[in-house]
């Protein structure tokens, strides 16, 4: 096998840092601030529960995610009657009286009183979430919180300019759960309810969405679809983010390109990643799951997509925040809706987790990784193939991505002179670490013979009979008169002499018509096999191996 290394190596992999006791985070980076200066920052939030009373620290780091602090909190009385799945958005334009800029953190209170039902509350911040203050009720329950809940808000901006909140219903008539919306233009007010994801089947529990733009205008939404589906997360996308009729429909299930697909508590995040037309969408889920079991990424991998509309298969790349030892049990804590944020343009991942300590405890992590590798040290391996007329043979390409790579290579072959067919198992091997993949490379020739331009050699010391054409005689008569006219020039050349010019010793063979014909001749090819990376044309490497046509 041949083999070649390219690039440098890259940093280590992921690593998570803690950064508070809570659960169910949230960020987002401020980019709307008229203020310029005021933009960049990363603010955090996350549930926690300090004297067994509900409330929403919230962090921020200036420092492109390297560090963070705690700059506020929300508190509210009515925290104590249940709080969780709580929701952060920065408004990108003006709503009713609330400018560009302001940040909103909405969240379901009163999963803790029976007796009452359940409110959505939005609280707003004005100074980049230091300070903040009770808003408006996007929702609130028709029934009390034993007759059902009301969960998981999220916000987006339609492409009318109206705000809307997207939120998880369990008190409809004849619905376990479906996930439902409201608009307001003054984030005050708000519409009545509009269904969005309404199963036909009784016992769907549609869930957790989570709603981005994306650059063709449309609108993509993630969900998990608990019940009979097993929380398994769909996707569905619109064309303005209020109308996703038909609402019966569950949309699409994500699936990965290795036959893995998400289950529980999805989220999705898109950016601007330098080389794609359409950016790349990111998508998260707590458990990686798969028709033989639980995936090999499972707590430690990121699905992507970089298509206009998400659809098709997804690949898959390292999480920013990985938990070790993940199991398929999904609980309140592990990974559980894991938010991810690009930053830097796209070119970089910022994610958080939630995971238990040592001790048992419920923590916050953080951590970063690039969206694609910068300088990767790829190693590439290549069979030599042997192959015969008309026929196929196979070889292995192995690409091994020392110290680590996450991205997509795409592999290509060139084999001058050679007539026939060449090509991959698989020409895409995507990577999330340093795992070595491998692809067959298949070639199949063509019922010719090697071009003019192909290297040929041949075994032996003898003269073969394509080596003196005019020699070409067939029968005894013709043989014996040349070697009679030899003698009579040369007086003491032999007959075995003769027979050795002419083709007809050992090295030599006839056909079943008594010609005679030259013993098979392999011809030799340069195969030169590519790997480029499919976002960033410069980390490309390449390898040469042999390639042998018998004949």
């Amino acid at each position: 096998m041949a083999f070649l290394t390219a690039g440098w190596a890259m940093p280590a992999l992921a690593q998570r840092t803690m950064l508070a006791q809570g659960m169910y985070p949230r960020a987002v980076q401020l980019s709307h601030n008229a203020t310029p200066a005021n933009n960049g920052r990363i603010v955090v939030s996350f549930t926690a529960f300090p004297g067994g009373v509900g409330a929403q620290p919230i962090y921020a780091s200036d420092d492109n995610g390297t560090t963070f602090n705690q700059i506020g909190t929300i508190t509210d009385p009515l925290f104590a009657r249940g709080l969780c799945c709580g929701t952060l958005y920065e408004l990108p334009q003006t709503v009713g009286a609330l400018s560009a800029g302001t940040l909103l953190w909405a969240g379901s209170v009163g999963g803790d009183t029976p007796a009452q039902p359940m409110q959505l509350r939005i609280y707003k911040s004005t100074d980049r979430g230091a300070t903040w203050s009770y808003l408006s009720n996007c929702a609130t329950g028709t029934v009390n919180r034993s007759g059902g809940g009301l969960w998981e808000p999220e916000f987006t901006i339609a492409a009318n300019g109206a705000l809307v909140c997207f939120y998880s219903d369990e008190t409809v008539t004849g619905f376990s759960q479906m996930l439902q919306q409201v608009t307001s233009t003054d984030g005050i007010n708000w519409s009545a309810p509009v269904r969005t994801v309404a199963s036909g089947v009784q016992a769907d529990r549609p869930g957790m969405a989570v709603v981005r733009k994306l650059p063709s205008g449309r609108y993509f939404m993630t969900f998990e679809l608990c019940g009979p589906a097993g929380c398994t997360v769909f996707y569905k996308t619109s064309p303005d983010g209020i109308n996703w009729t038909p609402a019966g429909s569950v949309g699409t299930r994500v699936e990965s390109e290795d036959g893995h697909w998400f289950l529980h508590t999805p989220t999705v995040a898109w950016a601007p990643v330098p080389g794609l037309p359409n950016g790349r969408i990111f998508l998260i889920g707590q458990i990686e799951s798969g028709a033989s079991g639980i995936g090999s990424g499972n707590g430690n991998v990121v699905f992507y997509n970089d298509t206009a509309d998400g659809s098709g298969k997804w690949k898959t790349m390292a999480a920013p925040a990985p938990i070790a030892g993940l199991t398929g049990t999904s609980n309140v804590c592990q990974n559980y809706s894991p938010p991810l944020l690009p930053l830097a343009g796209g070119t970089t991942l910022f994610g958080l987790t939630t995971d238990y300590d040592s001790s048992n405890v419920c923590r916050v992590y953080f951590g970063k990784v690039p969206t694609y590798a910068s300088s990767p040290t790829l190693v590439l391996g290549a069979d030599a193939i042997g192959v015969s007329l008309n026929q196929s043979s196979t070889g292995n390409v192995t690409v091994t991505p020392n110290g680590g790579y996450l991205g997509t290579l795409k592999l290509t072959v060139s084999i001058p002179g050679f007539n026939g067919t060449a090509s991959f198992d698989r020409d895409t091997l995507t990577f999330a670490g340093a795992a070595a993949q491998t692809a067959k490379l298949t070639l199949r020739s063509g019922t010719g013979t090697a071009s003019a331009s192909s290297s040929a050699s041949s075994s032996g010391g003898s003269f073969g009979f394509a080596s003196m054409p005019a020699l070409a005689l067939v029968g005894a008569a013709p043989l014996m008169l040349l070697f009679s006219a030899l003698r009579s020039a040369v007086g003491v050349l032999s007959l075995a002499a003769v027979l050795a010019l002419t083709g007809c010793g050992n090295a030599s063979r006839g056909d079943s018509a008594g010609a005679i014909v030259s013993p098979p001749v392999p011809t030799k090819y340069t195969a030169t096999i590519t790997a480029t990376d499919t976002t960033n044309a410069a980390i490309k490497t390449s390898v040469t191996t042999q390639v042998t046509l018998y004949n």
